[in-house]
């Protein structure tokens, strides 16, 4: 009999609509349209900027207190007891460092720290220690040089000497982590040059004050990353030190301070240059050392001078930073032994022929070329007169150039943006950021922001706040501005971040301080010149975390891409720069930290506003004047940070990879709903009987 053969039904079609959300434009518009109403209400019809019978007048109690201070000092028992100990032994510390690294001579001293980067991070690191302490010889800053490391040596060794348990102890207790986790937010907030007010008020001048402000300053990195690396121990190896029958202390001790090794060095590498960049703006409270030497140059408009100091930080920087990075990587990787022709060095010889060497040139240093400091033989002022004829030229031939930056920045961006802060009523200021910081988070943040605001304004420091506002946000837009296609730039093409990744962390590596120089010589003190320098130094930051963003994007998004038809510029906009949101948004953030921190130093060579305030504050003995003008500043870097914090958060709801931006949504997908004909996936087929 013949069986029919079996039959299938015909490829159906299933239906399903893809549905676009509305589009968040008409709302936008209207809310601009909103805020430019209300703007222009505010600026003509009523009273603009802060209203002074709202003024409290804080600084009037700082400096009743610094008054009560000063005759307390050896009568009250916080002092007598607490403070001046304190403030005795890290004087006596720094004397002591000072003293020991004055009688290892320079000899002595440039080899016993080229052995020491030797053996603990190569022979590559010794010699640029060796060359990089050499130059610094040469260009006639040895002295001071030796002060700002002697206030490093001691501020760090306090930092890590506090840092590291208090890490370990987070590590280990996550209720101490949460703790501790606002704490270190707030201190990582604060700017640099803050740090130096609370220590003046206490210490008074000298090094003891930039010590203490260099050791609260340089704590959170050391805590945050060794509490990191104990966290991150693999679970397996406590378990396996476990069941070995290790105490508490065994298990810390052998496996998980080993195992947390690398973050911990590189919190000892964050620790340093956080020192360093505090450490060399000291000078504004008479610590010395080569931010004194750059300071007293730019006053005395010795550019020359002021570039040679500069320089020595800049090579001190680049020693610092190599030889700890070295150093920490060099614990994750197994090293090779050293090999003289077919002779294996061991380290313990390594370690002893450090040890003779260092105590050879000591003595040939004490005994035989019987000098201390440098030779000032072979001080040159090559860079001095190099930098001068450079200054000439510039002013010659750049004058045009110089010239057409600094009128568009103040014609077109600066003054308009300025006039808009200050004629605006002080409630329409707060109102705008309270909005923002209500559409990119909560209600909560609203009235923090509104609060921080009026805050400053009791404070009696609204117009120098917004003179400094006005500058940030230039120079964060100028920077963003060039960040982003920069970052784009170095994530499409391998060579050209190949290329300017030697470029980016030697930017990084300096500190803030050192680009006031060259922009003091082209553009002269002001706004321009904070600007420009903020720019330079915060743009590093944008263009790294706008590459890392794009470049991880999961390749197999961007394959879906190409796949559906994409052109490499819908691929860009469409694709990789959403889901890079987050990465952007965080590089906007800590763009607009470090621009903050720039402008706020920029008032140690006459740029106006908080920072300025503060500057001259210190220079006058007001430190009521200088305490208000620096909560300001605590103030306002609050309002920024949050407001950016939240644009870049993680996201609660489906309105996108970063949450809501602006004032519309951002959908993860679209809806998928009956209606629409796509065809059935091959297979899907039903047979019959």
């Amino acid at each position: 009999m013949a069986v029919a053969p079996p039959t299938t039904r015909p490829r159906e079609l299933t239906t399903i609509q893809t549905v676009a959300p509305p589009s968040p434009w008409p709302r936008r518009i209207l809310w601009i349209a909103l805020g430019v109403a209300v703007a222009a209400i505010g600026a003509m019809w009523l009273r603009p900027g802060w209203w002074n019978s709202m003024t409290v007048d804080f600084s009037r109690w700082f400096d009743e207190f610094q008054h009560w201070a000063n005759v307390s000092r050896t009568t009250s028992p916080i002092f007598v007891y607490f403070l001046t100990p304190i403030q005795d032994g890290v004087q006596a510390a720094f004397d002591q460092v000072v003293l020991l690294l004055n009688r290892m001579t320079w000899l002595g001293f440039v080899t016993t720290a080229s052995m020491i980067a030797g053996l603990v991070a190569g022979w590559r690191m010794l010699l640029l220690t060796a060359v990089g302490l050499f130059c610094i010889g040469l260009l006639g800053v040895w002295e001071a040089a030796v002060e700002t490391i002697a206030l490093m040596t001691v501020a760090v060794s306090l930092a890590l000497a506090i840092g590291i348990p208090f890490g370990i102890w987070a590590g280990l207790r996550p209720r101490v982590e949460r703790v501790l986790r606002p704490i270190l937010d707030a201190m990582q907030t604060i700017p640099a040059f803050s740090y130096l007010l609370p220590a003046f008020l206490l210490f008074g001048v000298g090094a003891p004050a930039a010590l203490i402000a260099t050791l609260v300053f340089s704590l959170p990195p050391a805590i945050r990353l060794t509490a990191l690396g104990i966290r991150t121990v693999p679970a397996t190896s406590v378990e396996v030190a476990d069941s070995f029958g290790t105490t508490s202390k065994q298990r810390l001790r052998l496996v998980q301070i080993p195992l947390a090794k690398p973050s911990i060095m590189l919190g000892v590498n964050q620790t340093i240059m956080a020192a360093l960049s505090i450490v060399v703006i000291a000078a504004v409270v008479s610590a010395g050392g080569l931010g004194q030497s750059v300071l007293d140059a730019l006053q005395r408009r010795d550019l020359g001078g002021a570039l040679e100091a500069g320089i020595a930080i800049v090579l001190l920087a680049i020693i610092l930073d190599r030889v700890t990075t070295a150093w920490s990587e060099r614990s994750r990787r197994r090293t090779t032994p050293l090999r003289i022709g077919g002779w294996v060095v061991s380290r313990r010889f390594q370690i002893v022929a450090g040890i003779a060497i260092s105590l050879a040139a000591v003595v040939i240093g004490r005994e035989v070329l019987r000098q201390q400091e440098f030779p000032d033989a072979w001080d040159t002022d090559v860079v001095a007169n190099i930098a001068n004829d450079v200054i000439v030229w510039s002013q010659t031939n750049l004058q045009g150039f110089t010239s057409a930056v600094n009128d568009f920045l103040i014609l077109y961006l600066l003054d308009p943006l300025e006039r808009l802060l200050l004629e605006e009523p002080w409630w329409i200021v707060a109102g705008a950021f309270a909005v923002l910081a209500w559409r990119v988070a909560t209600w909560r943040l609203a009235l923090s922001v509104f609060a921080c605001f009026i805050g400053i304004g009791l404070l009696g420091t609204w117009e120098f706040s917004m003179i400094t506002l006005s500058q940030v946000l230039v120079a964060v837009a100028v920077t963003v501005a060039f960040a982003i296609p920069l970052g784009i730039v170095a994530a499409k093409s391998d060579a050209f971040e190949k290329i300017s990744r030697p470029i980016l962390d030697a930017m990084q590596t300096m500190p803030a301080f050192v680009y006031l120089i060259p922009v003091l010589l082209l553009f002269g003190p002001g706004r321009v010149a904070g600007i420009i320098a903020s720019f330079v130094y915060a743009l590093p930051v944008g263009i790294r975390l706008t590459n890392l963003g794009i470049r991880q994007v999961p390749k197999e998004i961007v394959e879906a891409g190409v796949a559906f038809g994409s052109t490499s510029r819908q691929l860009l906009g469409k694709v990789q720069l959403p889901l890079a949101k987050p990465s952007i948004l965080l590089g906007v953030n800590q763009t607009i930290m470090m621009v903050l921190s720039v402008v706020i130093i920029a008032g140690l060579v006459g740029g106006p506003g908080l920072g300025l305030e503060v500057a001259q504050a210190l220079g006058q003995g007001e430190i009521g004047r200088g305490v208000v003008a620096g909560v300001s500043i605590l103030l306002l870097a609050i309002v920024l940070d949050r407001i950016t914090q939240a644009m870049g958060a993680a996201p609660k709801t489906s309105r996108g990879p970063v949450g809501q931006l602006g004032f519309g949504r951002w959908p993860r997908i679209r809806a998928l709903v009956p209606g629409q004909a796509v065809p059935a996936a091959p297979g899907d087929r039903e047979e019959e009987g």
